[in-house]
């Protein structure tokens, strides 16, 4: 196992408990780390919705992703990111590591967004 999957793991283990640790109305507002859009500060759940279109787009060729409810976002951040990594198997080393990191690097600024 490469260090980027095994952070990939951690950051998955981590997202899961940060996820799920949210209430609707946490999840309502802005986190104190939320990206700015033309309208204000974006939700917690718009972050999530934008990072999950962001993991889609690198490990499951930009398929739409749907909108189960609050109550399935931690479960769609797992498969999507779990999809990614496996989508590297059979992909050259060089495009592998690109691929994992890139997945590493939406993981980790979707952790620190939502604290």
């Amino acid at each position: 196992m490469s260090t980027a999957e095994a952070d990939l793991e951690t950051e998955v283990r981590r997202l899961r408990i940060r996820i799920i640790g949210l209430n609707p109305r946490q999840l309502a507002e802005a986190g104190p780390n939320s990206p700015a859009t033309d309208a204000g500060t974006m939700s917690r759940r718009g972050t999530i919705t934008e990072a999950l279109a962001q993991f889609s787009s690198i490990g499951s060729d930009g398929r739409s992703v749907p909108d189960l409810g609050d109550q399935s976002l931690a479960d769609q951040v797992v498969v999507l990111i779990e999809d990614g990594m496996a989508s590297t198997k059979a992909l050259p080393e060089e495009s592998r590591q690109e691929r994992l990191e890139a997945l590493l690097e939406t993981a980790i600024r979707l952790r620190r967004e939502l604290a």
